[in-house]
């Protein structure tokens, strides 16, 4: 009797590693590969979010953005980000720069890899340099 428990434990275990095998191979291949998380400052001061990869959602918190005027009279953005994953990664981030219909006005050119430590808090910061950007787009990627 004791034998036939633990052979039953030893199935339940390998049983819950198979369904997590699968559930990853099945959130991977729900999400694409190139997916992006959009976080876009509004003129409130609040900031608006479009998830688009859960995966960079659970690694990776927006916790604040600030808007501000550089010593040359462009706006500036900075985005608080903290690292919710129990392991190190690292993610992608670029910008696109909003005039005050909604349009892209300027995009900043590549991606800028930032690494994380497990709870980190990192600023990043993003410089518009045409005077007609009023807002800005963040674009996160998973690396």
């Amino acid at each position: 009797m004791r034998n036939l428990s633990l052979v039953l434990f030893a199935g339940l275990l390998v049983g819950c590693t198979t369904v997590l095998e699968v559930g990853d191979k099945i959130e991977r291949a729900v999400t694409p590969p190139d997916a992006i998380n959009y976080y876009t400052t509004q003129a409130d001061g609040s900031f608006k979010s479009v998830i688009n990869d859960s995966r960079i959602a659970r690694k990776v918190e927006v916790t604040a953005m600030r808007k501000s005027k550089s010593n040359n009279g462009f706006n500036q953005f900075q985005f608080d980000l903290r690292s919710e994953s129990y392991l190190a990664h690292t993610i992608k981030v670029s910008c696109e720069f909003l005039g005050a219909d909604g349009a892209v006005v300027e995009k900043q050119d590549g991606w800028t890899n930032l690494p994380f430590q497990p709870g980190a808090m990192q600023t990043f910061t993003a410089m518009a340099l045409d005077p007609k950007s009023v807002e800005c787009r963040m674009k996160l990627m998973d690396k």
